[in-house]
């Protein structure tokens, strides 16, 4: 089974309930622009799926095209969908390092398609690994655990309160326990890391930490210390491994 299959979160599902329609919104942005018009056609053959994946590289921010894959399930599929949401305008594709594959990222159009009132991702190299990884988490847990919502950073944030530590995802299981996703690729200071969890564990039923090799040491560390129950840790998966 794809892993479209798996709940989808609020974005694009904002969305639908508004009545958009590949087609219905393919006519309503067209109109009034010569240029648009001319692009026309090409949106008139978006498919439900293409929306979908759309609706997931927004709440993401961006997302590798290979990373699509683990979506859609072969490279022939996910090249038809990028062109086809790339001739309709909703993303721009691009390649920033050498010998990894081509990022997918929402334009303004793309993400008002959304419906969420996501901003525009301005692709820095800083930020990529991170994006990158948390996206290879969504679909690890995606496969793993079907039944569950995934809630992205982009909606967190607009719900924390002032203070309030923003983790970069949040699972709702399928018998409504609520984890939090952090994904730590560098080691933070002892201090800031159990200052976080004092915070966070008490918010979540569960927390769930994916690592690098560095910071997983020091959080296995702190998690074997029995300070806070509720929290796992976890190894980086690796994209394509098998989910179970």
């Amino acid at each position: 089974m794809s892993v479209l299959a798996y709940r989808q979160g609020r974005a694009w599902g904002h969305a639908r309930a508004r009545g958009w329609s590949p087609g219905s919104w393919a006519r309503g942005v067209a109109a009034g622009s010569s240029r648009t018009e001319r692009r026309a056609d090409a949106r008139e053959l978006l498919r439900g799926r293409d929306l979908e994946v759309l609706g997931w590289v927004c709440e993401q921010y961006g997302a590798r095209t290979d990373q699509l894959e683990g979506l859609l399930g072969s490279p022939r599929t996910v090249r038809r969908v990028v062109d086809r949401l790339r001739a309709a305008g909703l993303i721009e594709t691009r390649r920033v390092l050498v010998g990894e594959s081509a990022w997918v990222i929402p334009t303004r159009t793309g993400l008002r398609a959304a419906g969420q009132g996501f901003g525009v991702w301005h692709l820095r190299l800083g930020s990529l690994a991170h994006v990158a990884a948390v996206n290879d988490v969504r679909l690890h847990i995606a496969g793993r655990s079907p039944e569950s919502e995934w809630v992205p950073e982009r909606v967190l944030s607009k719900e924390r309160a002032s203070g309030e530590h923003l983790v970069d995802a949040a699972v709702i299981t399928g018998d409504g326990q609520r984890v939090a996703i952090e994904v730590e690729l560098t080691v933070k200071s002892r201090p800031r890391v159990r200052a976080i969890l004092d915070e966070i564990t008490k918010r979540y039923d569960t927390v769930l930490y994916f690592c690098a090799p560095g910071p997983y040491r020091q959080l296995a560390g702190l998690a074997e210390s029995g300070r806070w129950p509720n929290l796992g840790v976890r190894e980086l998966p690796r994209l394509g491994e098998p989910s179970s």
